[in-house]
């Protein structure tokens, strides 16, 4: 048994106990896996959950909101506690446990690599199910790069705020509860289009067969598989987000060449700073990077 399946066993001993005893387990299952899935991941060889990996958590997914990680800590502590009770080790994070944040280093996808990754994510295979991860990924992941949206934004949409007549997208109280409007490219809003025929009535745009959204936990998991899947060397801790990096740092080089001025000062030149530049050209970025050419292949 390896050390992911050994924790994903014991993590549902511990739900199975919550559940007997007239627990609440939503959760734990929201929380923990894809805590779980990391440790699993970057830790293989492990017997163990150590403070280094949680350390490691707290700076890989780096929670906005104080509230998110306590209760992620509450959470992770109960699963240790079970873990301890069976007679295995697992570090216990204590109470006022906190870890101080290193500055996380995305990771910048060249052209190659990021036609590479959407092949895996187009080469998934396929079932006779309308709202299977073949279907919804290769939209999901198009619009987070194209429109530079953060990992929870694109889960977080109900239908009403994809309009598929005008190409606007409205995402509702994001990072600093501000709101903000998308308009798509033109190739981005037809497979868009294409998906909602497929997947037809639904509230949110991206939807679990038991009507609910999905979440970071499951984008985090199946970009991973995708990453493997493609073929691509692994290495520093690439994740979702860095799609939206990607979105920026393209952009930046496209304007470079483009002779744009990125770097004066936005006081002077409101309308020339990068910060308007990414406002009006949000989601403008065509699909058409994402996909793998002889060129980009070279």
């Amino acid at each position: 048994m390896t050390f992911l399946e050994e924790l994903l066993e014991d993590f549902q001993k511990m739900l199975e106990f919550r559940i007997a005893v007239g627990y609440a387990t939503v959760t734990y299952k929201s929380c923990v896996t894809p805590f779980i899935r990391f440790c699993g991941v970057n830790h293989p060889e492990e017997k163990a959950i150590t403070q280094q990996m949680v350390d490691d958590w707290l700076v890989y997914h780096a929670y906005e909101k104080s509230q998110t990680q306590a209760s992620f800590m509450s959470c992770l502590r109960q699963y240790t506690r079970f873990i301890n009770s069976l007679g295995k080790e697992a570090f216990i994070p204590g109470s006022d446990y906190t870890v101080k944040r290193g500055q996380y280093l995305p990771y910048v996808f060249t052209d190659a690599e990021l036609g590479q990754f959407f092949d895996g994510v187009d080469s998934l295979p396929t079932r006779n199910r309308k709202f299977q991860k073949a279907v919804i990924l290769p939209v999901l992941f198009r619009m987070m790069y194209c429109c530079g949206m953060r990992p929870s934004e694109p889960l977080h949409l109900h239908c009403e705020d994809v309009n598929l007549t005008k190409g606007d997208i409205y995402i509702r109280q994001t990072k600093k509860n501000k709101e903000r409007h998308i308009i798509v490219s033109s190739d981005l809003l037809e497979i868009c289009r294409r998906y909602d025929k497929l997947v037809g009535a639904r509230e949110w745009f991206f939807q679990r067969t038991d009507g609910i959204p999905y979440d970071t936990g499951w984008m985090t998991k199946h970009f991973h598989l995708c990453w493997k899947k493609s073929g691509l060397v692994k290495h520093g801790n690439p994740r979702p987000y860095d799609l939206r990096h990607a979105f920026a740092s393209h952009n930046i080089m496209r304007w470079v060449d483009e002779g744009r001025d990125v770097m004066c000062s936005p006081s002077n030149y409101k309308h020339h700073h990068p910060a308007f530049y990414f406002n009006q050209n949000s989601g403008k970025y065509g699909y058409q990077g994402t996909l793998l050419t002889p060129d980009s292949a070279d």
